[in-house]
């Protein structure tokens, strides 16, 4: 979305009544957020609101009385008493800024911790990940929670805004009823010109805050460019590459796309200050003017005009709008809360069952899919179209195909991650869709292509692929020597308990090799526990040669007992496996072992022989390259 010079917040138009009542909805919504603060803080800071908005008038009219008391020649000693109390209005004016920042950090913390909470649960709550691969879902979770430029943009700064105009409009009012006592209509029409004053700048402003958050897509494309020339895992290949003035381009092309449009609505509202420049100028000139006409008439005493002076003054704090932009981004980021509440909030979560203690069952599924269909959002073309395969329990099933064919996609599938467009995917003849998916995953176990390297001991690396039960160290030091990590970790500093991230004291970081392996024994562990299903995803793609010529022997030998499937494009990794399927076009179309394979001289043997041309494979024991 794009807003464009023409739009109504640029113009005085004035707006439809529907456009006001969803706005008091709007508002009436970001008030209740305050129910997520404690009520102690908020009596306090509404409190402390009450007291400043009362400041101006009372010192108004001690003001007047100070002046009133020296013009008539008073006694020192009332002079003094009516100094003094003066001066502690004013300094209680100075404090109660001080409280309000106080009691405003304590509200707005606890609020925004819910905001981020329920954010995260959203993130959490579907079983599977595909909002989290779409662009709507990072955009209104950036819209809902995360800090702008100068400010949070949160609904609960909104919801404190909303309470500090209320106490700014209460204290104009106050201020212009002291005034009004003497020039009622001068008073009126100051509060109404320094209202009009702050609708206008506000509209336009406002205007601005609505761009910037059509924007919020191209600021993440600017993160990401960020991260790009600063981060630690671009850093190696930005500067070997000498990239740095390519991405410092690409940075600037974005940022300069993006700003170029706030920039040039800037200049746009500010060349529509003159009206409001104007209101002010004579608003200000009748406040002086006015009084200081009557005082010098002898209308009113030095006093009164002391007291009609200050008073003016306190009326035109009412035209600052400051708090009105954290409430506008904030009623956006409120909408963007519901938004996501809408998609994926308690009606919509994961129909799971918390996590049990239980054992698992005991024997490997049997896993059917059936005609299954899926195609991602932003693509027309499906992936898998009409796929049938079924993994018997307790045997390896090999998937292989070229990249792109969709072997990633049928494991997340099998999780559970993805729904299928068509078909279904039955397990012991009970379609997927219908179970439990938390008592499903406590079946199986996965390693993806980009597995995750947790910023943890290498014991819970290990471990958290079983994180129901306490940890095993007996099961975690087996599982790391069937996956030949072990003398890996037994080098390390601190064993089982060193800490794998590069920051930190005593941190340490291992090879793409190193966390393959502790991968495949993150997996083994699960086995070990009772996972009966086990899912590698081109598990040697890290591994040097002779790490994969034994990754079979060793790997699949230790999960006797549990179906396998496993994903390669390295053929050689799964010549051994009971089955084999060649993946293509969306289904399987080639099946068999590798021998059978081989001999019906299809696609599987044409990309074995590609492979096997850079190797001698006879003996896998006595892997050397070809020619």
């Amino acid at each position: 979305m794009r807003l464009n010079e023409h739009d109504s917040g640029l113009s005085l138009a004035p707006l439809h009544w529907s456009t006001y009542r969803d706005q008091i909805g709007e508002k009436a919504c970001v008030l209740r957020m305050l129910r997520h603060a404690r009520r102690r803080d908020l009596i306090g800071l509404v409190l402390v609101l009450a007291a400043k908005a009362a400041g101006p008038s009372v010192a108004a009219l001690i003001t007047g009385a100070v002046v009133a008391c020296v013009g008539a020649a008073g006694g020192v000693g009332e002079v003094a008493v009516l100094v003094a109390a003066l001066a502690v209005v004013l300094m209680a004016i100075n404090l109660m800024d001080s409280l309000r920042e106080l009691f405003h950090f304590a509200v707005s913390r606890r609020i925004e911790g819910w905001v981020r909470t329920q954010v995260r649960a959203m993130a959490l709550a579907p079983s599977g990940i595909a909002h989290l691969e779409g662009p709507e879902f990072h955009d209104d979770a950036s819209r809902a929670s995360a800090p702008g430029d100068w400010s949070i943009r949160s609904p609960g700064v909104a919801a404190l805004g909303l309470i500090q105009l209320a106490g700014r409009v209460i204290g104009a009012v106050m201020a212009a009823a002291v005034l009004a006592a003497y020039f009622p209509i001068l008073a009126i029409g100051l509060l109404a010109v320094n209202l009009l004053i702050r609708a206008i700048i506000r509209r336009q402003w406002m205007h601005l805050a609505r761009l910037e958050e059509s924007l919020a897509r191209d600021g993440r494309r600017v993160q990401y460019w960020t991260s790009l020339a600063a981060g630690v895992r671009t850093a190696k290949e930005v500067r070997l590459f000498g990239l740095a003035d390519w991405v410092v381009e690409g940075w600037r092309t974005i940022r300069l796309s993006t700003a170029s449009e706030v920039w040039a609505t800037h200049r746009r509202i500010l060349r529509r200050q003159v009206l409001p420049v104007m209101l002010a100028g004579g608003s200000a000139l009748a406040a002086l003017l006015v009084p200081g006409l009557a005082a010098t008439a002898g209308a009113i005493t030095l006093g009164t005009l002391a007291t009609c002076v200050v008073a003016a003054r306190a009326i035109f704090t009412v035209s600052d709008f400051s708090e009105s932009v954290d409430i506008e981004r904030g009623t956006r980021a409120m909408r963007a809360l519901e938004r996501l509440t809408a998609r994926h909030g308690p009606a919509r979560m994961l129909n799971a069952a918390p996590a049990s203690e239980t054992d698992p069952e005991a024997d490997a599924p049997s896993v059917v899919f059936e005609d299954l269909e899926f195609r991602y959002r932003a693509s027309e073309r499906p992936v898998l179209n009409g796929l049938n395969l079924s993994v018997e329990p307790g045997r390896v099933l090999a998937v292989v195909g070229v990249n792109g064919v969709g072997k990633t996609t049928l494991t997340k599938l099998l999780a559970g991650l993805y729904t299928p467009t068509a078909g279904r995917i039955l397990v012991d003849g009970v379609d997927l869709s219908g179970l439990d998916l938390a008592a499903w995953r406590r079946r199986l176990s996965v390693i993806f292509q980009d597995f995750v390297r947790y910023p943890a001991s290498v014991r819970d690396n290990v471990a958290l692929s079983v994180p129901e039960r306490p940890v095993d160290d007996a099961l975690v030091e087996q599982s790391l020597l069937r996956a030949g990590a072990y003398e890996m970790v037994d080098r390390l500093p601190r064993g089982l308990d060193t800490p794998l991230w590069r920051g930190g004291d005593h941190g340490q970081d291992l090879s793409g090799g190193q966390w393959q392996k502790l991968a495949i024994a993150r997996v083994l562990y699960a086995v070990a526990q009772g996972r009966r299903l086990i899912v590698l995803d081109e598990p040697t793609a890290h591994l040097d040669v002779r790490a994969e010529a034994d990754f079979y022997q060793n790997v699949v030998a230790a999960a006797q007992g549990a179906s396998m499937v496993l994903i390669s494009h390295r053929l050689s990794t799964v010549r051994h496996a009971d089955r084999i399927v060649l993946l293509a076009e969306g289904r399987i179309h080639e099946s068999g072992t590798h021998e059978e394979l081989l001999a019906r001289g299809g696609g599987y043997a044409r990309l074995f022989g590609l492979q096997a041309a850079r190797f001698d494979l006879d003996d896998p024991g006595d892997l050397t390259v070809a020619g």
